[in-house]
């Protein structure tokens, strides 16, 4: 795969697709609803975010929300599923369905364009931006809007990280915001698999015949 770094369009993209999502949340309650991981102050603390403070976080050199990257289950099941849902019927509103719609199409382009990048901004498998690049982009979109489901806030789960974006990374201080912000990436980056893909890597694990390790003791005498 190509280990080429994101553009100064991909992260404009990021920064805009960020800022529509950060807007929309406070107006759209369907798309509230996945922020329904984060604590109820959380949840408090980003719906009053100004319109200042939604501009720097929406900086974050990540998208800050998800489309379940990283539970294969979820995507198996919506792949699996062959439609019959009008693909223009609105699963929101308007807004929330541009949002949708330009944010995979961004997805999209970039799996098959430079799927290293889109890890990096999603945090997701490399499995998974494979399994997005062999899709057209209709069957993308289709998939995610016949789901009826929305994008949900990522990692929402993880307080300690979006404390921090949301004190430290919508400073006014620069070098504050920076370094929440890109403290906030390495989390993400870091952030273990979920558990339906831990289990079935342990399952995998022990059925691997591996050799007995043998101490020393055990070696055959040498011949002097």
């Amino acid at each position: 795969m190509s280990f080429d770094g994101p553009n100064t369009q991909d992260y404009e993209n990021v920064v805009a697709l960020n800022q529509a999502y950060l807007a929309l949340l406070r107006r759209d309650k369907a798309l509230c609803r996945g922020l329904t991981g984060c604590s109820a102050p959380l949840r408090q603390r980003i719906l009053d975010l100004s319109q200042h403070q939604i501009e720097r976080l929406a900086a974050t050199p990540f998208l800050l929300f998800s489309f379940r990257e990283q539970d294969d289950l979820y995507w198996n099941r919506i792949l699996q599923n062959q439609g019959g849902r009008d693909l223009f019927r609105s699963a929101g509103s308007d807004d929330v369905d541009t949002l949708i719609s330009a944010a995979l199409g961004f997805i999209w382009q970039l799996a098959k364009r430079n799927p290293y990048a889109l890890r990096l901004f999603c945090g997701a498998t490399l499995y998974w931006c494979e399994r997005i690049a062999e899709l057209t982009f209709f069957r993308l979109l289709d998939a995610v809007r016949c789901s009826g489901e929305f994008p949900v806030l990522r990692i929402a789960g993880h307080h300690e990280l979006w404390r921090k974006l949301l004190q430290g990374g919508v400073s006014r201080e620069n070098a504050i915001r920076h370094a929440a912000q890109l403290s906030a990436l390495q989390a993400v980056l870091t952030d273990p698999p979920d558990t339906n893909r831990l289990e079935t890597w342990s399952l995998a694990a022990r059925n691997v015949r591996a050799p007995g390790l043998q101490v020393a003791e055990n070696d055959p005498p040498r011949q002097r």
